[in-house]
Formats: structure tokens, sequence, C-alpha cells
């Protein structure tokens, strides 16, 4: 049974021991050592890869989140990035709650099997595609300005992301039947199902994950590229005398908005195009199990799926970057935190004086202080109020 390709997190170990290609293969011993070299460094990318996206991602998507749950009045952009983030989030736990149950060899069995696999796919295509709505939803505000929020609005934006759940959801729900597990913990595929997943659906899933996003980003950003810098003229001559500066500024905006949502864009095709040419070769790049070739092509693959996933870690910073309004709204949020907490402490020590309950040497400027000097039954005799400025 040949195990997913999709699902190739396993934590890898040696196949042989180097005593063992020395001897029964015709390794000299200076292959043997680079052979163990880039397996070694294949195995240590995989066991640690997860956990530096989980560092850097899942604490930025929820700033990002929160962040744009504070930018008021949302819109179609900020909608598609929020959905982005908290899609990313997912789909680094998804990723690395399997990683964890085959790193300690836990036994998860088909329908585990059946379950990881059609939330990773899912997941990780949801978060491809918002890309691409993203990207056109910026082609068509820089296109028709004064047209893009009756015809792309927040209602329809919300429409557009359930169908593209409905169809993603469709498309890989044949992994309820075609993924089993042959020892428990390695998923696989029915042996029936062999030829379809190695001819047909692996370039299925190869298009639809990668390749038809990429070609509608890179067609989008060349677009945006050539339009954007049309757009504030145009958009000027629309306004009357009276609202030229409101147009500048809201020009202004619009270009933040989209010079952001592209540079997150070009990242993406970035990081994501060492695995597209990856996919590419795989199928015809099939070096012996024993040979230096499957070694590099071990290590190809786990930095490649590094890259790949690093997507889902890295649009925070890149909003910082990009988006001054963004960044604004971040460091004011964290600012009005700060602010409040020390507020909150000052208050809480300040009636703690006004009630005695607290020691008044660390509030001198506090008005009154009283304190219970003797009790008498249940009744507490006080100081009488005296005034500090006296």
């Amino acid at each position: 049974m040949d195990l997913l390709y999709d699902m190739e997190t396993l934590n890898w170990t040696f196949p042989y021991n180097i005593s063992d290609l020395l001897d029964k293969y015709d390794f000299n011993e200076e292959d043997a050592d680079e052979y163990e070299r880039l397996y070694a460094a294949g195995v240590y990318i995989n066991n640690y890869y997860l956990w530096i996206i989980f560092a850097f991602g899942f604490p930025g998507n929820i700033a990002s989140t929160v962040t744009l749950s504070k930018m008021k009045p949302m819109t179609t952009s900020k909608f598609y990035v929020a959905l982005l983030a908290i899609i990313d989030n997912l789909a680094i736990l998804q990723k690395l709650l399997y990683h964890q149950l085959t790193y300690h060899e836990v036994a998860i069995g088909s329908t585990g099997c059946r379950i990881m696999n059609f939330l990773y796919l899912c997941l990780v295509t949801y978060s491809n595609w918002i890309l691409v709505f993203m990207a056109i939803e910026r082609f068509m505000a820089v296109t028709i300005p004064l047209r893009v929020t009756v015809i792309w609005n927040l209602n329809r934006a919300r429409l557009s992301m359930i169908i593209l759940g409905v169809v993603i959801t469709g498309i890989y729900s044949h992994t309820f039947w075609t993924t089993l597990s042959h020892d428990g913990m390695q998923c696989g595929i029915a042996e029936k199902y062999n030829f379809f997943y190695k001819r047909i659906w692996y370039w299925i899933n190869a298009s639809f994950y990668s390749f038809v996003p990429s070609v509608i980003l890179i067609v989008c950003n060349l677009l945006i590229t050539l339009r954007v810098r049309k757009s504030g003229q145009r958009r000027s001559r629309l306004y009357s005398e009276t609202e030229r500066e409101r147009s500048i500024h809201l020009n202004r905006y619009e270009r933040q908005i989209t010079v952001m949502l592209l540079t997150v864009a070009v990242v993406f095709l970035i990081l994501t195009l060492p695995r597209t040419i990856f996919i590419l070769v795989h199928s015809s790049w099939i070096p012996g199990r024993l040979s230096l070739n499957y070694a590099r092509k071990q290590l190809l693959d786990q930095l490649t799926f590094f890259l790949c996933d690093a997507t889902h870690a890295v649009n925070f910073y890149l909003y910082f970057i990009t988006g001054q309004k963004f960044r604004q709204s971040f460091i004011g949020i964290v600012f009005d935190q700060s602010r409040n907490s020390s507020v909150a402490f000052n208050h809480s020590r300040v009636q703690m004086t006004l009630n005695g309950t607290g020691d008044t040497s660390l509030n001198p400027g506090s008005l009154t202080c009283k304190a219970c000097v003797n009790m008498k039954g249940n009744e507490c005799i006080m100081l009488q109020p005296r005034n500090t400025y006296k």
C-alpha cells in the first residue's frame, strides 16, 4: 500500500545504517557520509519546522484577527484577510496535530487518517483560494472603484466563501473512502484506487491546490500593477472640486490596501513556487531508495514543504510592514491594553487605600484615610477623616 503523498509528514528514521550501505551496496565511504548528512537534515527539518511555523504564525494570525475586528467599518478586504488568518491557524494546528500523533506513534486508524487527510486538503486549499478572491476583489477595486462596493459587497463576499467551502468539501470528499491505514499509524490509499490516485487525482489535486491559484494570482497581480498607477488619476477626475481632498484620502487608503494584499500574493507565489516545481517533477523523478538522489529528493521535499507551509505564518508580518492603517491599529490596540491595565491597577490601589484595606503610605495624595483602630463588639471604631494636605 502506497503512502498518501499529501500526508507525508511522517517522522523518518534511517532505513539502513551506514555499515549496511557500505557492505551490501556499492557505496563508498564518502557517498555514505553524504547520504547520512542529507537524510539527517531532512529528518531534522521534518521534526521541527512545524514548531517554528506555529511559534510565529499562530500568535500572528490571532493578532491579525483581533486588529481587523477593531478596524471599522468591516469591508470585503478586511473580511477576507480576517478569514484567511482563521483558516491559516486551523491549518497550522491540524498539521501540527497530525505530526505529533505520528511522532508519538499514536494509532489513529483508518477513520483518523480519513479525517486528517480531509481536513488538511480542505484547509490548505481553502487558504490558497481566499488569496485568489482577495486578488480578484482588488483588481475590481482598482478597475471599477465606484461600482465594486455594489458588485462585491460584504454579503456577497460571505456567500462566495460559503460556496467555495462547499466546492472544496465536494472535491476532497473522496478521501472518506479512498484513504486507509494499514498499521493504525501510517495513512495510505486502498489498492484498487492506486491508478486513480497516481495518474488522475494527483494532477487534479495539484491543479486545484497550486497551479490554478498561482496562475490567477500572477495574472491579477500583473493587471493590478498596471491599473493601480492610473486609478488615482481616474478617481480624482470623477470627484467634484469640493470633494478633491476627500478623494485623495480615499485613493491613498485604497492604494495601501492594494499594496498590502499585493505583497501577500507575491510572497505566496515565491514561497509556493518551489513546491509547485517539486510536484511537477515528483512523478518522473523516482530514484532508488538507497541512492544519493533519494536522500536529495527527501531533503528537497521537506524544504519545499517548509516554504509552502510558511505561507500560513507570514501574513501578519506582511500586513504590519506594508499596511500603515493596519500597523497603526495594531499598535493602538497594544498601547490601549497596556494603558488600561495600568489605569485599572492604579485605580485598584486607590480604592484599597480609601477603603482602609491597603497601606495608606502607598498613596500620599489621597484626601482621606480611614483605618480600624479598635474593635468594640461588632463595631469598628474609625479614625476621623484627615485631610492629608494639612
